[in-house]
């Protein structure tokens, strides 16, 4: 975990936890326990799992980064990279970003929480008044996924028309710029998202005034 601040946390960054050379080391010096002697395969694979995959340490991981955000009053990034983050994990940490109001970024890249966990993301952003970035590249999401991201959009893009409209009555100048809701979406790296999430995505945006970028490289799309 880094973090970087100056008398305050700004930014939490969790990537993937990296162990490429105990996981060589430890699959040698197996290989040669193993030589001349069958072995049981299933231990094997169980041997070569690393432990930030088990849900168990993943559920308390999330725990713990729920607590942090929950209290904090000056964190604006919070990026997870190549975790498998499961539903409940998601949910869990939903429970803190409810309590943040500072945070500007969001990145899950890489991190596969599939078009379930993606619709629990929405749910627990979709009222935040102070997100502006999320990126999911990566993400395993298909066209369902794509969907729900569209209505998040078509949500926030009725609340922003509301506050113009609001503004307007009273005379003064709506300041676009200073409204809630996001302005960039990352979809990269999501080839089964395809036509249907597309044109999902398409349609959200048609009306959308706000949102100033929306990636979708690497994208597979139905002929």
């Amino acid at each position: 975990m880094s973090c970087q601040n100056q008398g305050r946390l700004e930014t939490m960054l969790l990537p993937s936890v990296t162990l490429p050379f105990y996981w060589a080391a430890s699959k040698h010096k197996h290989s040669r326990q193993c030589s001349g002697r069958s072995c049981d395969r299933n231990k094997v694979y169980r041997s070569r799992v690393p432990a930030i995959r088990n849900k168990d340490v993943t559920l308390q991981l999330c725990k713990a980064l729920k607590c942090c955000v929950s209290v904090s009053g000056a964190l604006r990034n919070l990026e997870l990279n190549g975790l498998v983050l499961r539903e409940s994990d998601l949910t869990m940490l939903t429970k803190g970003w409810n309590k943040l109001a500072t945070w500007v970024h969001l990145c899950l890249a890489n991190c596969p929480p599939g078009d379930g966990g993606l619709e629990i993301i929405c749910q627990g952003v979709k009222n935040s008044t102070t997100l502006k970035t999320v990126n999911f590249t990566g993400c395993n999401l298909t066209w369902q996924g794509a969907d729900h991201m569209a209505k998040i959009l078509k949500y926030q893009t009725t609340r922003r028309h509301e506050a113009t409209w609001a503004e307007s009555l009273r005379s003064r100048r709506p300041e676009l710029d200073c409204m809630a809701g996001l302005r960039r979406i990352t979809l990269n790296c999501n080839t089964l998202i395809g036509d249907l999430g597309a044109s999902a995505l398409a349609e959200s945006l048609s009306e959308d005034l706000w949102l100033r970028d929306n990636p979708l490289e690497k994208q597979t799309s139905e002929n």
